[in-house]
């Protein structure tokens, strides 16, 4: 069903616990809760933007193009000889020193190969992978007609150790010639070895012994068994370009005409594919500040359709480091103003004391770029935005007031 509604999403933040709280499986955003609030107190505010006097501070990147890749040659649980390609990474601060982290978008590209003489031509390989069930997914692809197709479903979970096509495999003959083929691993924004809520067994995938070969005749057209530097080649998806930008019309905006959008001025009804586009806030001062909340208003226009969602995050040392706080997706395409405003978030409860509070709201989408339609807004908007300091006794009820009378 379609929806239409605005979000105004509250991250209460303790900053004085020891630990990080995990966060909730990646949802359908739907907020109905009311404003905190006991009466007596009020929050001083720390930071406050409608969006209404130019970009003040605020910075967006495309992640895509600085991302790196992970795909490489490693003895870690290597299948046969010294070394196997492996999509994943020995790092301290994953839950067991090893696995993979939130949205990687990786590829391990296989050279081109003439399979012109090849009666029966088969593509196999011995693989092995864990990853977050649902969620996380290796896919074998292969170019039809110029565009990269999928062989398999996508692996999984836990593929229980190492796994061996052994000549049956993936037939190649219904695809292109040269054949193009890839091996493509996603993980979207939360749960992973990174943030602790996925502990995986040496994940995401390895793979081992990648060969083409005719089935029948039994000529080998590429074989790449890891060693010696290997043959295949690792690799990330092409820049796919920054989409954040403010705009001034009154549709998406909740206090007209400004708000920000990730989105694609030349067809307001398209989700631009392959992004990780990020929009940050300006770095905001909590020193003394021991619970604070941050209050901020979205309107998306996401197809429930697609594995599109958006990330948000916050850190509170200036951008160092980054706790996830929601992952969602969702279509609220109709273009109505905002609607009635609901009001939730994640309580926070294991920050560690902080310096410079920062807030990070991150758009990724498949490469299959699509749109609601009709709406006028495909993507995400970002409007109003402030940070309450909760810290401290009781204060007068005006600074709250004032905000208040803002919305009215």
């Amino acid at each position: 069903m379609r929806k239409n509604t605005v979000f105004v999403f509250v991250l209460a933040i303790t900053l004085m616990a020891p630990t990080v709280s995990s966060v909730a499986r990646m949802q359908e955003a739907d907020y109905t809760t009311s404003v905190p609030g006991d009466g007596v107190r009020s929050p001083i505010i720390l930071f406050f933007d409608d969006m209404e006097n130019g970009t003040n501070g605020w910075t967006h990147t495309d992640n895509t193009a600085t991302a790196t890749p992970k795909f490489h040659l490693d003895t870690y649980y290597a299948f046969q000889g010294t070394y196997s390609w492996w999509c994943g990474e020995l790092n301290a601060a994953f839950a067991s020193g090893d696995g993979y982290g939130n949205s990687w978008d990786q590829l391990l590209v296989i050279p081109d190969v003439d399979v012109t003489a090849a009666y029966y031509p088969v593509l196999t390989f011995a693989y092995r992978y864990d990853s977050e069930p649902g969620y996380d997914f290796t896919y074998v692809q292969a170019e039809s007609l110029g565009a990269y197709v999928n062989l398999n479903a996508g692996y999984d979970g836990s593929s229980g150790g190492w796994q061996d096509l052994g000549d049956y495999g993936f037939i190649m003959a219904s695809y292109d010639n040269p054949v193009r083929a890839r091996f493509h691993f996603i993980s979207d924004g939360a749960w992973s070895d990174a943030d602790g809520n996925y502990d995986s067994d040496g994940g995401a995938f390895h793979v081992d012994n990648v060969k083409v070969f005719d089935f029948y005749g039994g000529a080998v057209y590429f074989y790449d068994d890891c060693e010696g530097g290997g043959l295949c080649t690792p690799a990330v998806p092409a820049s796919a370009g920054d989409y954040w930008h403010q705009i001034t019309r009154a549709c998406p905006a909740y206090s007209d005409p400004t708000s920000w959008w990730c989105g694609d001025d030349a067809d307001t009804s398209l989700v631009p594919p392959n992004l990780n586009n990020s929009l940050l806030s300006p770095q905001v001062s909590i020193v003394g500040s021991t619970m604070c909340t941050l209050r901020f208003l979205v309107h998306a226009e996401v197809p429930t359709v697609d594995n599109d969602y958006w990330t948000e995050e916050v850190s509170v040392d200036g951008g160092s480091g980054w706790y996830l706080t929601g992952a969602w997706w969702g279509d609220f395409g109709q273009c109505d103003g905002w609607g009635t405003a609901g009001i939730a978030g994640t309580d926070i409860t294991a920050f560690l004391p902080g310096t410079m509070f920062q807030f990070r709201l991150t758009f990724h989408t498949t490469d299959n770029g699509c749109g609601p339609g009709a709406a006028g807004g495909a993507g995400i908007m970002l409007d109003d935005i402030w940070l309450e300091d909760w810290t401290g006794s009781a204060v007068e009820m005006t600074t709250w007031g004032k905000l208040k009378a803002l919305y009215r």
